[in-house]
């Protein structure tokens, strides 16, 4: 269950800084950001069971995020995968080309996601569902703004209003503060009581202790968790900063692989 956080318009310095962790199996494969496209440059992590990828930016200053939609049942694995289109809208000159991009899609071939995409103008998140006939695209003005497992704004993820309220104490920094402070805000373990975390439907695979557990912004379980972290910064037609943390925020340092979008 993921979590993405997009700073737009706010700092004096940085007119877009993205957070972003992944949670995923640990027994998922998968290999941390490299060079996967020449043409324009992508950056890109890879998911070895499918192919594609969960996050990545490209030389043009754009970046693509993905999360899944939470289902309470089982994915169904007969349809495409959705991290090839994370790496299909990194190939894009453009926002624009990444919104006709996803009007082309069709949702039903797709399990449910989230996509926050954008370059330092232009941000935007998309919803697609499997039962709708077409992708939804919202454009994102300046502010901060959080996207779980669900809609931005979701009452079912009250992790999303922790990381508002983290982030805070951030705002009044520089880029360099605020990437020296965003570790803290996705390496934080707090849980919601658990009278705040909305009940599971019947028949549903989670159960009420996990659902707690899943709200935390950086989770461990015994088979589950967050598994890495990136810290994005975006400037006109330039990715700044592309840092990346190969395991939890918590415990594990970010390098900076933004000399791999040069190279």
């Amino acid at each position: 269950m993921c979590t993405l956080i997009a700073i737009k318009g706010v700092l004096a310095d940085a007119a877009l800084v993205v957070g972003a962790n992944r949670d995923e199996l640990y027994a998922r494969r998968s290999v941390a950001p490299r060079k996967v496209q020449d043409e324009p440059i992508v950056v890109a992590g890879i998911d070895r069971e499918k192919g594609g990828t969960w996050m990545g930016a490209n030389e043009r200053g754009l970046f693509v995020a993905l999360t899944n939609q939470r289902e309470h049942h089982p994915p169904d694995r007969s349809r495409a995968s959705r991290g090839e289109v994370v790496l299909e809208a990194l190939s894009m000159e453009d926002v624009e080309s990444v919104d006709e991009l996803l009007a082309s899609l069709d949702p039903s071939d797709f399990n449910g996601f989230n996509l926050l995409y954008g370059s330092a103008a232009d941000l935007r998140v998309a919803y697609s569902r499997p039962d709708e006939a077409a992708i939804e695209v919202e454009s994102l003005g300046d502010g901060v703004w959080v996207l779980p497992n669900d809609r931005i704004g979701s009452p079912h993820f009250p992790k999303s209003e922790r990381a508002l309220a983290l982030l805070e104490s951030l705002l009044e920094r520089d880029l360099e503060g605020v990437l020296a402070g965003l570790p803290t805000v996705l390496g934080d373990h707090e849980r919601p009581d658990a009278s705040r975390v909305p009940a599971a439907p019947p028949g549903s695979r989670f159960d009420a202790g996990l659902l707690r557990i899943l709200q935390a912004l950086c989770i461990h379980t015994p088979i589950y968790g967050t598994r890495s972290s990136t810290l994005l910064a975006l400037g006109e037609g330039r990715v700044e900063r592309y840092l990346f943390a190969d395991g939890p925020p918590c415990m594990t340092p970010f390098r900076d692989v933004t000399p791999l979008l040069s190279t």
